[in-house]
């Protein structure tokens, strides 16, 4: 679930310049805390994120209602400048990956003036698409709602469509987070915030788990260089054009049949897919599926057109030596 919601805000920096890289985060003023929160809505249960220059963790416990199910979690995510470890504490399993936003903001810096401003424009899109075919909002640019406190610190809170947030100034540190994407609710509060230490101890590997290597992201550049492409490119804008006169001409249907606020049969499907869907996301493997189609279809282009930008853009997925953690 939480990915899901990181996957719906990778849509916010669309709003920024088309020349700004969105994957070169600012640096923080605060560099070292910890944020215990307590998580509540269709999820209910515990987070603790703590930061120490340039590593980050996350433990997160809670259990969450879906589909009449009751799904117990229990997990833990360290990011380090070169790699991502995610665990299941529960199963005692784990992953590790590349972090793979320094691979990301290097494959956008090597696109031109015309693939930024696609990138720019297809990301805001298919946000829009997003927000009208499950009717969270409209993704914008964070309309700024005021101040708040929370756990004794001040925060500003701006609403990004269905999403709310509240951040202290120059930090990465959200102290209150709500919102409603397709069949879920969820909030998460701050109950005490620590600033200026953070202990090591949270950054030690659970020494329960067993690691394994997420075979996904093996050629990290190549995913990156890939989805970026993917994302930056013009079979994209031609299918979310495609897309969105699917999507309105689902909704003149519903219309005609006199009912504008009713689901029609096709959209309760999408709907019960799409929740079904949340479950098992898999951030990696949505990265690494994208830059597989955007590699198919630039040798597609060479072998069909012989196409300079089809040979440029392969020689920016040639792999390189293997992630190794």
């Amino acid at each position: 679930m939480r990915q899901l919601v990181v996957l719906v805000l990778l849509a916010v920096p669309a709003i920024l310049p088309a020349q700004q890289n969105p994957f070169k985060p600012p640096r923080s003023a605060v560099q070292k805390f910890e944020v215990s929160s307590i998580l509540t809505g269709d999820m209910k249960g515990n987070v603790l994120l703590a930061m120490d220059a340039d590593r980050t963790v996350r433990v997160s416990v809670d259990t969450m209602k879906m589909m009449g199910k009751t799904i117990h979690n229990s997990t833990w995510t360290l990011t380090t400048p070169d790699s991502m470890y995610q665990a299941d504490l529960n199963k005692k399993t784990g992953t590790v990956s590349p972090n793979m936003l320094p691979y990301m903001a290097d494959a956008y810096d090597n696109l031109d003036g015309d693939g930024k401003q696609r990138f720019t424009k297809n990301i805001a899109d298919l946000a829009t698409m997003l927000s009208k075919g499950f009717n969270i909002g409209q993704i914008n640019s964070g309309e700024k709602l005021g101040s708040k406190t929370y756990a004794g610190h001040e925060c500003e809170e701006r609403k990004f469509g269905g999403f709310t947030v509240c951040q202290i100034e120059k930090t990465p540190i959200v102290l209150h987070t709500t919102g409603k994407l397709l069949c879920l609710n969820f909030e998460e509060t701050a109950t005490s915030v620590k600033l200026g230490s953070a202990s090591g101890a949270l950054f030690n590997l659970p020494p329960d788990v067993i690691f394994k290597a997420d075979t996904s992201m093996s050629q990290p550049d190549s995913v990156a260089n890939g989805f970026v492409g993917y994302m930056a490119s013009q079979a994209l804008t031609d299918s979310i054009a495609k897309g969105k006169a699917e999507l309105e001409a689902a909704r003149a249907k519903q219309a005609q049949a006199g009912d504008s606020t009713k689901m029609t049969p096709e959209m309760e499907a999408q709907m019960q897919q799409a929740c079904e869907t949340i479950k098992g996301l898999n951030l990696n493997k949505l990265m690494a599926d994208a830059a597989k189609a955007w590699k198919n279809a630039l040798v597609e282009a060479a072998k069909n057109e012989g196409k300079k930008q089809a040979v440029k853009g392969l020689r920016g997925l040639i792999k390189k030596p293997k992630f190794v953690p």
